[in-house]
C-alpha cells in the first residue's frame, strides 16, 4: 500500500497590525508612579509629532484625567501651544450588581479601543493597581508594557518571591505571573508579542547599597521573566509641583521663568525623561516610510531581542 502524500503546511499570513501601538503602564503593585510615567510618555510622544490617544482605566484615582483636564485648562490661556491627546476616562458602574458593572466596563473600555486604534499611532493606557478582568484584557493589548517599579524588595516581590530562605526564593509571583499568561494569550491570538520593559521609578538621588542589590535582582530576572530593566525617574518635586498646571518638564516652562532658564533639576527632569522615552525602543515613522511598516521593523527587531536573551 503506497504511502498518502504529505499534505503542504498551511503558510502562516503575518498578522495585520493595528496602526496604532499601544503602551500599557502597569503594575499591580499601587504607588509606583504608573500615572506619572503615562503622563510623561504621553507628552513627550506629543512633542514627537505622534497622533497620540489615551485611556485611564483607573476609574478611581483617575491621575491621568485630571492631569489632562488641568493641562486642557492651562492650554486656553497659554503662552505658548500646548499640545493634548485624544483622551477617554472609563466611568465606574454604578450597579448594585458586580457583574453588570464589570460588564459596562468592559464595554466602555472595548468602544475606547475601537474608536483609536485605526485612527492614532500610539495608545497609551494608564491602569489601576487591581487585579481585574479589565486589567488582564489590556495586558493582552499591549505592544509595550510598561512596569513601574521602586527600588524596594517589597516591589520587587510581585514579580518573584522575595524570601530569606534561598529554597523559597525566585518564585515567579502573581504579577508576573499575570504577564507571562498575557504573553501566551496574545501569541494565540496574532502571533504578536509583548514588549515589556521594567522601570525603577522614583529612585534616590544617592546610589544606596539597597538599590545596588534591587538593581543586581531585577537584572537577574531580566532573562528568566524576559523584560528589559531600564531606570525611570528620580523622585524630584518638579514632578508634583507641575501636575496642577497640567504641564511636564518637557513643555517650555522657561519661558514662563523670570531668568528664562531652566534649574539644574528641571533640566535634570527634563533628561530623564526623554531618556526613558528612548530607553522603550518605540516605533518610529523612519524615513520614507509610514508608521505601520516602522511596527513591522520594530516587531523583528523586539522579537529578536527576545530569541537571543532566550538563547
Amino acid at each position: 500500500m503506497s504511502a498518502q502524500p504529505k499534505m503542504p503546511e498551511p503558510e502562516v499570513e503575518r498578522p495585520d497590525l493595528r496602526t496604532a501601538h499601544v503602551i500599557v503602564v502597569a503594575n499591580e503593585k499601587g504607588g509606583t508612579g504608573k500615572s506619572t510615567l503615562s503622563i510623561h510618555i504621553s507628552v513627550a510622544l506629543l512633542k514627537a509629532g505622534f497622533r497620540v490617544a489615551t485611556i485611564d482605566l483607573d476609574t478611581r484615582q483617575r491621575t491621568l484625567t485630571r492631569f489632562l483636564e488641568n493641562r486642557r485648562s492651562w492650554a486656553a490661556n497659554a503662552p505658548w501651544e500646548v499640545e493634548l491627546p485624544f483622551h477617554r476616562a472609563l466611568e465606574r458602574g454604578t450597579s448594585n450588581n458586580l457583574r453588570d458593572n464589570e460588564t459596562a466596563e468592559f464595554g466602555a473600555f472595548a468602544a475606547a479601543v475601537a474608536e483609536v486604534e485605526h485612527s492614532y499611532e500610539f495608545v497609551v493606557i494608564d491602569t489601576p493597581a487591581t487585579d481585574s478582568y479589565l486589567m488582564r484584557l489590556a495586558h493582552s493589548l499591549a505592544d509595550t508594557l510598561v512596569s513601574p517599579v521602586n527600588d524596594s524588595f517589597i516591589d520587587v516581590d510581585v514579580f518573584s518571591r522575595v524570601h530569606h530562605d534561598r529554597t523559597q526564593r525566585g518564585q515567579v509571583a502573581h504579577y508576573a505571573d499575570l504577564v507571562l499568561e498575557a504573553r501566551r494569550k496574545r501569541k494565540l491570538v496574532d502571533q504578536g508579542i509583548i514588549d515589556w520593559v521594567l522601570v525603577r521609578n522614583r529612585m534616590s538621588s544617592v546610589q544606596s547599597n539597597n538599590a545596588k542589590q534591587i538593581a543586581a535582582s531585577l537584572s537577574k530576572l531580566a532573562a528568566e521573566l524576559k523584560f528589559r530593566p531600564t531606570e525611570g525617574l528620580h523622585d524630584r518635586v518638579i514632578f508634583r509641583e507641575l501636575f496642577p498646571i497640567g504641564l511636564t518638564p518637557l513643555d517650555p516652562i522657561e519661558e514662563a521663568m523670570r531668568n528664562g532658564a531652566l534649574s539644574a533639576s528641571q533640566s535634570g527632569a527634563r533628561a530623564e525623561v526623554e531618556e526613558l522615552v528612548s530607553m522603550l525602543q518605540l516605533p518610529d515613522r523612519g524615513s520614507g516610510f509610514g508608521h505601520l511598516q516602522a511596527r513591522h521593523e520594530w516587531f523583528e527587531r523586539i522579537s529578536r531581542y527576545y530569541r537571543e536573551m532566550g538563547a
